[in-house]
């Protein structure tokens, strides 16, 4: 009646679409993290130069400034006056504290549209704290079409 139920068949176990599976997860990590790390500070509008060069990718800590003057310490927003108290904080929990960070560039991501006043006053908040190596962010000039 049944001609196979003396034969036991042995499993066979696939491996091709298991490294599959695993190479997608591989290129996944490796592109989300590669998102993550570009983005530290808040989207803004950055104003364009022909001589700007691109900020290191080491960065450890990026200043953003919206067109309306509100402040952000990498993505935490932030009161002006309570910027300074804010950076020593984030001084605190870093690894080397302040002497590490005052050998690093502090990137300032600021709004085209961004009143002059309020960069002036992320540089002095930061002065106050002994950080005095900044990178203003920039994009490259776009071609007119």
């Amino acid at each position: 009646m049944f001609p196979t139920m003396g034969k036991r068949r042995t499993p066979k176990v696939e491996i091709i679409p298991m490294v599959d599976v695993m190479f997608l997860l591989l290129v996944f990590y490796i592109l989300s993290s590669l998102a993550l790390h570009k983005q530290r500070g808040i989207a803004v509008d950055l104003p364009q130069a022909q001589s700007g060069v691109a900020a290191a990718e080491k960065e450890e800590m990026v200043v953003s400034i919206k067109a309306n003057g509100t402040f952000f310490l990498n993505k935490d927003e932030c009161r002006a006056d309570a910027l300074q108290a804010a950076l020593h904080r984030w001084l605190l929990t870093q690894p080397g504290g302040l002497e590490s960070a005052a050998k690093t560039e502090i990137v300032l991501n600021v709004d085209s549209e961004t009143q002059h006043k309020h960069v002036v006053k992320a540089m002095d908040e930061l002065r106050k704290e002994g950080l005095t190596r900044f990178v203003i962010s920039t994009q490259p000039v776009r071609p007119h079409a």
